[in-house]
């Protein structure tokens, strides 16, 4: 499956040894205390009893008649988990690896992101040329912070400052801003009042846990530079706003790595401090195999998808745009710490996983990335746009077209065919008339979209004369330009049904908002496509439906109606949809 985990070969190049506690026997059963693992898990192809471990252990290994049952059992890790204790005797064959995660903030650690860090920067995260931003060519933002390396940090203009040091790097924070007083908000930000105080030095404790937690990790990695946003954008300054926020694709992309604080839920909370799981949440037993030396057996501990995808940060729809153009980052999570790259995920249990991707179309990715996005929190709404241009546009460059508020130019069929998700109607968000998405962008409208499974998945033939209007001649630029044609002979019922005469249904309109003052009878379609293969009741049309306004046409919702009930008089002009 496309988003399954997949595990890549051991990497055997650890440098370090970290120190573990960990307990050499448990009270275990006399027949557990005299296991003979090898000839245990051998025996489970021949046996037929009724025990329900054996059952268990026989299905991973049934598979694997042919291979050494130890190894076989490697590949069973949704609940198991099967490592060597790490040292100088582990042979790799099976892989090294902690069953329990390390002391949070302590020299080990540090110790162990170090390394993530340096396997990452010589080429051993799998990718050939590591995932490290070029420092012969990475600009440094407009400010950052000095975090030194006692009870102070300053600001640094990086324009007018001196920055000794020949190719300078930074690391960018990710996290959750929270509920702060106005008084805190003055005390933890930058502003053109008190920028001149931040350049001279400031106490680092008089910063909020969270940002005091970043500069820790900072020092203890052995970089200087550190960039965090209401800190170095001056806060209630529009224009520097405007500046600084069309740089947010650089910031994150040619950061040396990014501190994701996940755990955090505000700047107050920190992400250092975290308990150790509770023994019964991370039982394991050390196993002496006669192929493979001392080995751990226990809890599969590692979980990325429920600790980061789905942790709070990432429902913030401004972290979902820095986790998408960092190249590397530090997930510091309630539970442990992950590093992810280009070349997939490290655990602190020294587990490395990637995600199989390969298979996922790009248009699929794209749908999948705008529908997650249009779940997540934005505290103002008109940031809607903002919050995810950047990442849109570095899409864009990367599938070399062009992108038109989240419309990508070379799936533009595709990309229109959006609609609200289930039945909540979307909002439409107040912008200022210069500044409003057209209507036929969803970032027009406050609430979660989805694209039909019909859609992703072909079988349409997509009508070639939709298309963009160029903007030197569009007024304003943003027009799309399609057929568009009257119904006839059916009923648009305010459900989004369409029905014959006969109350047979023949369509659906998804409608985007709350229906209000539009005619449903006035209401037309906009050919996007068209089902390639031909149904009882005729081709069924895959289009938007619009309404009139000044001579032009708004979208009003999406969806599907059979061939015979659009009214086509052999004219084969083009609308315009704004």
């Amino acid at each position: 499956a496309r988003n399954e985990w997949i595990y890549p070969p051991i990497v055997t190049e650890f440098r370090i040894h970290l120190p573990l506690e960990y307990k050499d026997s448990f009270q275990l059963c006399y027949p557990c205390r005299n296991l003979n693992l090898n000839a245990l898990l051998s025996s489970f192809y021949y046996r037929k009893d009724d025990c329900v471990l054996c059952q268990i252990l026989f299905r991973c290994l049934q598979d694997s008649r042919n291979k050494d049952p130890l190894t076989s059992l490697l590949n069973a890790r949704q609940d198991i988990r099967i490592c060597a204790v790490p040292g100088p005797q582990c042979d790799y064959k099976i892989p090294p690896g902690f069953p329990r995660f390390l002391q949070s903030g302590s020299q080990p650690h540090f110790d162990l992101i170090k390394e993530w860090i340096r396997l990452c920067n010589q080429g051993k995260c799998t990718r050939l040329h590591g995932c490290c931003p070029d420092l012969n060519t990475t600009p440094m933002p407009t400010r950052v912070i000095d975090v030194g390396d006692g009870r102070t940090a300053r600001l640094v203009l990086t324009d007018i400052d001196k920055i000794d040091i020949p190719r300078p790097h930074y690391v960018a924070l990710s996290h959750c801003w929270g509920n702060p007083t106005e008084e805190q908000k003055n005390d933890w930000t930058t502003t053109t009042s008190n920028m001149n105080e931040w350049t001279k030095g400031f106490l680092v404790t008089k910063l909020p846990q969270t940002f005091q937690d970043a500069i820790k990790v900072t020092r203890e990695l052995g970089q200087q530079y550190l960039w965090i946003d209401s800190l170095c954008i001056i806060q209630g300054d529009l224009s520097d706003w405007n500046n600084e926020s069309k740089k947010m694709e650089a910031v994150f992309k040619n950061a040396y790595y990014t501190i994701a604080a996940t755990s955090a839920e505000d700047l107050n909370k920190g992400f250092l401090s975290r308990p150790l799981l509770e023994e019964k949440d991370s039982q394991y037993v050390t196993v002496a195999t006669s192929s493979h030396g001392k080995v751990f057996v226990c809890t599969s501990i590692d979980d990325f998808d429920s600790d980061v995808v789905e942790g709070g940060l990432n429902k913030r729809a401004w972290v979902l745009q820095e986790r998408a153009l960092s190249r590397r980052i530090i997930h510091f999570t309630k539970r442990q710490t992950y590093w992810e790259c280009g070349g997939g995920v490290r655990c602190e249990t020294l587990t490395h996983m990637t995600k199989n991707r390969s298979s996922m179309a790009q248009i699929e990715l794209i749908q999948s990335l705008f529908t997650d996005y249009s779940n997540l929190g934005i505290t103002e709404r008109k940031d809607r746009p903002v919050a995810i241009d950047s990442l849109a546009t570095a899409l864009a460059n990367a599938l070399e077209t062009n992108v038109r508020y989240g419309i990508f130019e070379r799936f533009l069929h595709k990309s229109v065919l959006w609609q609200r998700s289930q039945n909540i109607p979307l909002e439409q968000i107040p912008f200022a008339a210069d500044k409003a998405p057209p209507s036929w962008s969803w970032m027009a409208y406050h609430g979660q979209i989805r694209y039909p499974q019909e859609i992703t998945l072909g079988g349409i033939e997509w009508d070639k004369r939709v298309h963009f209007v160029k903007a030197e001649y569009a007024m304003p630029p943003d027009i799309l330009e399609t057929r568009v044609r009257r119904l006839q002979n059916c009923e648009i019922k305010p459900e989004g049904v369409i029905s014959d005469m006969e109350n047979n249904k023949v369509g659906n309109l998804h409608f985007d908002t709350q229906l209000e003052n539009d005619p449903l009878e006035e209401v037309r379609c906009a050919i996007i496509g068209r089902d390639a293969k031909v149904k009882d009741g005729g081709r069924e049309y895959h289009v938007l439906f619009v309404a009139s306004t000044q001579l032009k046409f708004r979208r009003v919702g999406m969806g599907t109606i059979q061939q015979r009930f659009i009214m086509f008089d052999g004219q084969d002009d083009t609308a315009q949809i704004v």
